[in-house]
């Protein structure tokens, strides 16, 4: 595949999130909402030997392209290398969301949850080819409003798990560096399954399609700038929301001593 078809990934990932997007019904038709995001990244992978790793991702979430509160998450974890090209890794997560957009949720909630994982890399010609595997275990409530008080009470604990696939590919942009290093265009796409609720069904919650470029800052740090068109169901009100999200993010890959 010539690099030149490259760029021609992203309509297709984007296509995925129509794709898995639930069928409105007669009576009461899905209702779509269209907002613009922006998600600032921070991903940290630091090996401590030959095979083991520290992990760490956070991100600062904001609707209206910054202006209004979203989302906070925290990520830290742990990975092991099998093989070449093989990894698994868990850990844990707290994540913080606010009621955002036209779609608001009742109240802010906070997370706590556990994840295990396993990554899968191999090369395909002149392109890097991933594929993420993560299942997590999430423990959710809400923070309610007290009369006559400034702060929140938390609500009670609902438990769910959830099933999230990820591949991703990239390659050098032909001859464009930066202090001699290749920029790379990249492209990925990320689907969300919970797993149980109410009915203990399977559903599809979220698809994340991202496309940008990696830019490199030194022999271990990048930054990847990029657009993500992140498809969310809310099936209990038969709406969804589609934000067009601006993605930023910095990378840090450390060497074992």
């Amino acid at each position: 595949m010539p690099i030149s078809a490259f760029p021609r990934l992203l309509p297709a990932l984007c296509a995925s999130a129509l794709i898995i997007s639930p069928t409105p019904g007669q009576a009461q038709p899905w209702i779509t909402r269209h907002q613009d995001a922006l998600w600032v990244g921070t991903f940290v992978d630091q090996p401590i030997s030959k095979r083991t790793a520290l992990w760490f991702d956070g991100s600062w979430r904001r609707l209206d392209l910054g202006e209004a509160p979203q989302q906070l998450l925290l990520r830290p974890g742990v990975q092991l290398t099998l093989t070449p090209g093989v990894r698994v890794a868990a850990g844990y997560a707290w994540i913080a969301t606010q009621p955002y957009g036209s779609l608001p949720i009742a109240n802010p909630t906070r997370e706590h949850r556990t994840w295990q994982q396993i990554t899968l890399s191999h090369r395909a010609g002149q392109f890097t080819v991933s594929h993420r595997y993560r299942l997590e275990q999430r423990w959710t409530y809400p923070l309610l409003s007290v009369a006559g008080a400034d702060e929140r009470d938390e609500g009670p604990t609902t438990y769910q798990n959830r099933l999230r696939y990820m591949p991703r590919v990239q390659a050098n942009l032909g001859s464009a560096k930066l202090h001699g290093r290749p920029l790379i265009g990249f492209a990925w796409d990320e689907l969300l399954m919970p797993l149980g609720g109410p009915n203990q069904s399977f559903t599809i919650g979220q698809n994340r399609a991202t496309a940008g470029i990696g830019i490199p800052l030194s022999a271990r740090v990048r930054t990847e700038v990029g657009y993500m068109n992140l498809y969310n169901a809310f099936a209990a009100r038969r709406a969804n929301e589609v934000n067009h999200t601006l993605w930023l993010s910095w990378h840090y890959t450390g060497a074992a001593k």
